[in-house]
């Protein structure tokens, strides 16, 4: 029994390091010609890259299953989708987290006497449609992320352990958007890059856990970060503003870790998804 299951272990850790590396070929297969066109060293582009691009974590996701002979366990990743029972609190906080964000960077903004933006000149119905792009496009990182590799880390490490590990590879995994010109990434530092989505990989293990392991909430707060994202890029202060909003959501993930402490981002024990 034992020795099967160190087996078992020895799987389910393998697994993850062959999820990452196939998530990052996936990816990058889409991004990287992208990048390379944009600075005149690929033929063309095309949309077909960044589908690829975003679509990889899932994609990794159930390839590495099907290698490692656990395709029944490919339904579980998505029926965390669907996992959408919870407190009202959760669904204002998915929802309004990123308002607030917003509203708090550009008053840092207006403190320190940088240029404030025309709040009229936005479109704010435009907004509702870009929201459910986001979500269509964001979800598929979720899966792989969240839905894959978080609760199989979980076994092995601490939250914050988990986060470190996370949040670095997924920091990594953005390079090749940072470094094509065309990408709003590119013009970003990347050291608050690093900070950035090691504060928000806190903040979505937190979220996920107090959740019960839903794919739903930590898709829709994805989705909201980049509908905010988009607003601060349409206004103008796109990077004028990424140090007050990577300051806020470090602040905010430094409060979850001192209020829940470094083993787990909640009190309460949570169901595992995608195992």
């Amino acid at each position: 029994m034992e020795a099967q299951a160190e087996t078992e272990d020895s799987r389910r850790t393998h697994s993850v390091v062959v999820f990452y590396l196939l998530a990052f070929v996936f990816s990058w297969l889409g991004w990287l010609p992208q990048a390379l066109h944009a600075r005149g060293l690929f033929p063309f582009d095309s949309p077909l890259f960044s589908l690829l691009g975003g679509c990889g974590p899932t994609l990794a996701a159930v390839v590495t299953l099907l290698f490692f002979r656990q395709k029944h366990q490919i339904p579980a990743l998505f029926s965390a989708l669907f996992r959408v029972r919870a407190s009202a609190g959760w669904y204002f906080f998915v929802a309004g987290f990123w308002f607030v964000a917003v509203a708090l960077a550009l008053a840092g903004m207006g403190i320190a006497g940088l240029p404030l933006p025309a709040l009229s000149s936005l479109g704010w119905l435009s907004l509702i449609p870009v929201f459910v792009t986001m979500v269509i496009s964001n979800v598929w990182e979720e899966i792989g992320w969240r839905g894959f590799a978080l609760p199989r880390l979980q076994e092995k490490f601490s939250d914050l352990q988990t986060a470190l590990v996370m949040g670095l590879l997924w920091s990594v995994w953005h390079l090749p958007l940072m470094l094509n010109p065309q990408s709003p990434m590119a013009s970003l530092p990347w050291y608050g890059e690093v900070l950035f989505s090691l504060s928000l990989t806190v903040i979505y293990i937190w979220l996920y856990r107090q959740t019960g392991a839903s794919l739903f909430f930590v898709t829709v707060f994805h989705a909201m970060s980049n509908t905010a994202a988009f607003v601060l890029l349409e206004l103008g202060v796109f990077v004028s503003s990424y140090p007050f909003v990577v300051g806020i959501t470090t602040v905010f993930a430094v409060g979850i870790i001192l209020g829940f402490g470094t083993k787990q981002f909640s009190r309460a024990a949570v169901g595992q998804a995608g195992r």
